[in-house]
């Protein structure tokens, strides 16, 4: 009596291996690119400085999707490029009046720009003699930002939704050439060339910056008058909207000297849980951390596509290796069920359990021996009697016929033989 088994292992462990891999990869990716991201954003948050002295080159420097935004430059003498520094300071006293003017031509609204530190680039040497520096501090202004207008008279308001605050890159009071549309005047032509006051961004980030709604004055007493007297002027301001939480993480020392309404807010959002409870505040967080995901899919649409159609296909491969895995583990135990049943039922009979093989055998072939394989014994003794029974009528039929046929015959000669013979 033989059983044969059917049992083999499933290869399913080298498929999960695979996407285990390929899932740890695409993860570690995405955990790349979101550090990416994350050293853009304090980039664009942050204010940076840079500084060079004499015949030394100046590199200004932002990530992409961002452009240099002048705040302040200084050159002159100072401390700073002496052997050893005490403290550093500006010495106003001797410094060029046209350094912010020629960083604002050179370098803003550019991502990358290096300079020569040389008196000669900013005219005039104010101080022969001396060792002299420069010094600019500036900001990375990106790509999509707000920019608000208001007329001189007017006040400008500026707010954000929470749990966002403003951060203020570029804030300029008086009138560029050519643009008579803004705040006109119908009682005196606007100038034929441009007056600016680009020290209004101080001013208006001392009011704004790191809050969620402020208001400036916009007058000649708020900000230096650069135009002729009559000129009618405007206030243009350049912000955008960030997360509290990374802009405390970025500049911490912002939020230390407005400490007293900021914890009194936190006190007032907090009310509703008990002094005990152990539950942090993170709707701020949770809205920062949307804020971030909307701007990392807006920024790197290519790479947010890759991730999810990644995704898709590594859910599909597993659900298709599952499904393989186990209609393969269930066919096979149900065969070997089959065939000790089938073989259990003709014990006696060695020639029977050959044609069970074989007929089992074909069943891998063709579906007919599939379904002769399920016909049971009796009917097949059943069959094959009725076969032999058959094949039996059918020789004693066909013996009968050639014997009628032969006796016809014999008659038809008999009948020939005795008309001849009469005649």
């Amino acid at each position: 009596m033989r059983v044969r088994s059917w049992t083999r292992p499933c290869h399913g462990l080298d498929w999960s291996h695979s996407l285990f891999y390929l899932t740890l990869l695409l993860w570690t990716r995405r955990m790349s690119g979101l550090a990416d991201f994350s050293n853009y954003l304090s980039r664009i948050i942050t204010s940076h400085s840079a500084h060079a002295c004499d015949g030394q080159p100046l590199r200004l420097h932002c990530p992409r999707h961002s452009t240099i935004s002048i705040q302040s430059a200084f050159y002159g003498s100072g401390e700073l490029c002496k052997a050893d520094p005490p403290l550093r300071a500006h010495n106003h006293s001797c410094s060029a009046f046209t350094a912010l003017q020629k960083l604002l031509s050179e370098c803003e609204s550019h991502r990358d720009c290096q300079l020569p530190v040389n008196h000669l680039l900013f005219g005039k040497d104010p101080c022969p003699g001396t060792s002299k520096y420069l010094h600019v501090d500036y900001k990375c202004k990106p790509t999509e930002h707000k920019r608000h207008v208001a007329c001189e008279g007017e006040t400008m308001v500026l707010h954000c939704k929470p749990p966002r605050v403003l951060n203020i890159y570029a804030a300029v009071y008086g009138r560029v050439l050519g643009q008579t549309d803004t705040c006109p005047s119908h009682l005196t032509r606007p100038p034929p060339f441009e007056c600016l006051n680009h020290e209004a961004v101080h001013l208006v980030s001392k009011s704004c910056y790191s809050k969620q709604k402020c208001t400036v004055a916009i007058s000649n007493q708020t900000f230096r008058d650069p135009c002729f007297p009559g000129t009618r002027k405007y206030l243009s301001v350049i912000y955008s909207c960030v997360p509290q939480t990374l802009l405390r993480e970025a500049d911490p020392n912002i939020f230390s000297s407005t400490s007293p309404p900021t914890v009194d807010t936190e006190k007032d959002q907090e009310e509703p849980f008990p002094k005990e409870s152990s539950r942090p505040d993170r709707s701020g967080a949770m809205m920062s951390n949307s804020l971030l995901t909307y701007a990392y899919i807006k920024e790197h649409p290519e790479m947010a596509a890759l991730l999810f159609t990644s995704s898709v296909c590594v859910g599909l491969l597993l659900t298709l290796l599952a499904i393989s895995v186990r209609v393969t583990c269930r066919r096979r135990p149900l065969r070997d069920h089959r065939l000790p049943l089938n073989s259990s039922n003709h014990t006696g009979n060695a020639l029977d359990e050959e044609g069970e093989d074989d007929e089992e055998e074909e069943e891998e072939d063709d579906e007919e021996g599939t379904e002769s394989s399920l016909i049971s014994a009796t009917e097949r003794k059943a069959m094959h009697a009725w076969e032999e029974v058959t094949y039996v009528s059918e020789a004693a039929e066909r013996a009968e016929r050639i014997e009628r046929r032969d006796m016809i015959m014999q008659e038809i000669w008999m009948n020939a033989y005795l008309n001849g013979s009469s005649y």
